[in-house]
């Protein structure tokens, strides 16, 4: 469906043709957002016997609901695979934590130097996450 609407010139008339092209983008996106809000609004309210209609108020209340709770963005690959690695080696260290704090058993360097280099992991990969977060800053 083709969806066409006028802005006053006034408003556009500083934007350069790549500001053209990011306003037409994200106009389209935000208006896939809606339509995408208002069939999941639909669906919830419809009974199973009826037909699928999306009104006016269905749209409205989309529009709104978009604006008050912004999607989070999707992680990247990368801060996945450092999440998962964060995970795993903040598991590894608290097991191995518990076999370095038993005095009984008799500690060899080795145990000590691979507890220490999968303990740093897990605090620089969790303050990676931490600091460089995608969402900061908004």
């Amino acid at each position: 469906m083709r969806v066409e609407f006028d802005i006053p010139d006034e408003k556009v008339q500083n934007l350069s043709p790549n500001g053209k092209s990011a306003l037409i983008q994200y106009s389209k996106k935000l208006t896939e957002d809606i339509v995408d809000e208002a069939s999941r609004i639909e669906a919830s309210r419809r009974s199973p016997d009826t037909n699928t209609e999306i009104t006016a108020a269905i749209i409205n209340d989309a529009a709104h609901y978009s604006r008050r709770f912004v999607p989070k963005p999707t992680k990247s690959k990368w801060t996945k695979i450092i999440q998962i690695a964060s995970f795993v080696a903040t598991m590894i260290a608290g097991a191995m934590l518990g076999s370095i704090l038993d005095t009984t058993k008799v500690k060899t360097l080795n145990e000590i130097i691979w507890f220490l280099i999968v303990f740093l992991l897990a605090i620089v990969s969790a303050a990676y996450l931490i600091f460089n977060n995608e969402s900061n800053g908004q």
